[in-house]
């Protein structure tokens, strides 16, 4: 019998971070409840080198205004 997907999805919110050299990155974290797959840890996206603090918020208000959700899918 074959098995389908799962997917898991959950609303993240997108927070702009700073790594102690000041350079920003934006962190997942979960508005409600987190990916079964992030017990663990946290998702996060490296800006590159030069970024400044005030294009980091810009992105991260993208984001967080244009993705719903981010979502997971364990393949069998």
């Amino acid at each position: 019998m074959e098995v389908a997907p799962m997917t898991e999805r959950v609303r993240m919110s997108f927070r702009l971070k700073e790594f102690p050299g000041g350079q920003p990155w934006i962190c997942l974290e979960p508005i409600k409840e987190d990916l079964i797959v992030l017990a663990n840890g946290f998702l996060g996206f490296d800006l590159p080198a030069g970024t400044t603090i005030e294009k980091a918020k810009k992105i991260a208000e993208f984001l967080e205004e244009n993705v719903a959700t981010v979502s997971y899918t364990k393949l069998y």
